[in-house]
């Protein structure tokens, strides 16, 4: 009998897409755990005999940024079991998201020294008002929507009654999924001590049914090669960004901050997809005969509206030459949500956060912070907003109220662009605006999309429109490492997880 393993290692990320700037080196930047690639590998493990057996290794540097990655990985899994693949889960200790991805397997497996828990979801926050008050530093945010919190830790000392209210309901949302999900392996009364603070150990969490065996993983692999069970793994090379057969559909991933020009890291943002990246890849999908259809996936909590509105008149054009279904991933808010307003459906995950329908803007003021430290600035200029913008002075009310004006106006955009495309006036949209982020659950109800659903059903959907019975997925944007990316990983011996 032939088995298989599947490693769940790394920072969770939807794609391979680039992030800019030089490769950084060391353990943390190597693990990564790529959404597609597993996507891919469970695919092609459906459509083999064998193996029958999946073990899936939760490995302990695997972080997920939302809980729709839960979501999507948990669905997966349970295709596997569907079809009859017997599911083995081991993780050195099992936290409540170990718990809702065991649940979609037969058999349960921890460390016989690990414990057991699910201590439900929590967001922390940190909020720098005081501090910066302290330094005399000034702080302008100008917003459209009360729930827009970009700028709350430097507007605020806590979080304030509208923020607090939509991460309250965030978070209740969020449990309430994963108690689903837990529902036929945890039992409610087990479950409410949990979330209450109990920890089980290992042998308590046998006992209660939470696990069927106590086992260190090495001792495991080794009883079953013992026992001539071969053991095949699919390692990155055989997983190529392609999968299936039939008529071509291509999965395009856009995930990042949004911004105008070349594909960047921000120190303050993370990863960043520019727009002229991602347009690139827009118009070779639409001019390219060979593609039927496409699906486009969106995780990103926003950016800039330029960026985003020339993002989304390339869709629109695309979506004008052929079918397009858009996906939302764990996170599709406010420029998120924008670039999603196009195509023949809407999907989004019970527990994707998205809407966020506002605009917010910051500037910052250290003329007094500086003035504090005997520092001076100075500065010539020909016009009397020259230097608009600049954390040297404070911005005049004049200033205020012109860059108020714009705010207000691309906030009127936002709400234009939603209404046409969910068939709403504005005034309904701004009721669900204000920049108030919802549960995908929460967003279908509100009418914000159409449906509730993963990668999967999204495919499905593109696959009906062009009447196949199967089709060839094809991942983009496909992306060959840098020279320097591949010689360091080369010579770190890294190795990438699924």
């Amino acid at each position: 009998m032939k088995y298989t393993v599947i490693e769940l290692n790394g920072r969770y990320q939807e794609s391979g897409q680039p992030s800019g700037g030089f490769p950084r080196t060391g353990a943390a930047s190597r693990r990564v755990f790529r959404f597609d690639r597993f996507y891919e590998l469970v695919e092609r493990i459906l459509k083999r005999k064998t193996p029958t057996r999946v073990l899936v290794i939760r490995r302990e540097h695997f972080s997920v940024p939302a809980f729709g990655a839960l979501e999507e990985i948990s669905a997966a899994l349970g295709r596997l079991a569907a079809a009859g693949k017997e599911l083995y889960y081991y993780a050195s200790e099992y936290e409540a998201a170990d718990c809702v991805l065991a649940a979609a397997c037969s058999r349960r497996i921890v460390h016989p020294l690990g414990t057991v828990s699910f201590l439900g979801v929590a967001l922390p926050g940190l909020f720098f008002r005081n501090l910066i008050d302290t330094h005399r530093i000034g702080v302008t945010v100008i917003r459209r929507g009360r729930y827009k919190s970009a700028a709350d830790p430097f507007r605020t000392e806590r979080y304030d009654e509208h923020s607090r209210a939509q991460y309250l309901a965030l978070v209740e949302g969020a449990v309430g999924t994963m108690r689903e999900a837990v529902k036929d392996v945890i039992p409610p009364d087990v479950l409410d001590e949990m979330i209450g603070g109990r920890i089980l150990t290992a042998p308590e969490a046998r006992q209660s049914g939470l696990v069927q065996e106590l086992c260190p993983l090495e001792t495991l692999v080794t009883r079953w090669k013992e026992e001539k069970k071969k053991m095949r793994e699919w390692k990155p090379g055989k997983l190529r960004g392609a999968c299936g057969s039939g008529p071509r559909v291509a999965v395009l991933f856009f995930e990042g901050s949004i911004t105008e020009g070349d594909t960047r890291r921000s120190p303050l943002l993370g990863n960043t997809l520019g727009d002229r990246a991602i347009i690139r890849s827009i118009r070779a999908l639409r001019k390219s005969r060979r593609i039927k259809a496409v699906v486009f996936r969106v995780n990103s909590g926003g950016g800039s509206a330029i960026a985003s509105e020339n993002i989304l008149r390339e869709l629109e054009a695309l979506g004008e030459k052929k079918p397009l279904v858009v996906s939302m991933g764990p996170v599709a808010g406010s420029g998120g949500y924008w670039i999603s307003t196009t195509g023949r459906r809407l999907f989004a995950l019970p527990t994707t956060i998205t809407g966020s329908i506002g605009v917010i803007t910051l500037f910052f003021d250290v003329s007094r912070f500086l003035s504090d430290h005997g520092i001076t600035a100075d500065c010539v200029k020909e016009g009397g907003s020259a230097d608009l913008g600049s954390a040297l002075r404070p911005l005049s009310e004049a200033e205020r109220g012109r860059i108020d004006a714009v705010v207000d106006h691309l906030y009127r955009l936002f709400l234009q662009r939603v209404a046409a495309f969910r068939g709403m006036t504005p005034e309904e949209v701004d009721l669900l605006g204000e920049g108030r982020l919802w549960l995908g659950s929460a967003a279908l109800q509100a009418g914000l999309v159409d449906e509730n659903g993963g990668l999967r059903d999204a495919i499905e959907h593109a696959r009906s429109l062009i009447g196949a019975k199967s089709v060839r997925l094809l991942f983009r944007p496909r992306v060959k490492p840098a020279l320097a990316t591949r010689l360091l990983r080369d010579a770190q011996g890294a190795r990438s997880d699924a």
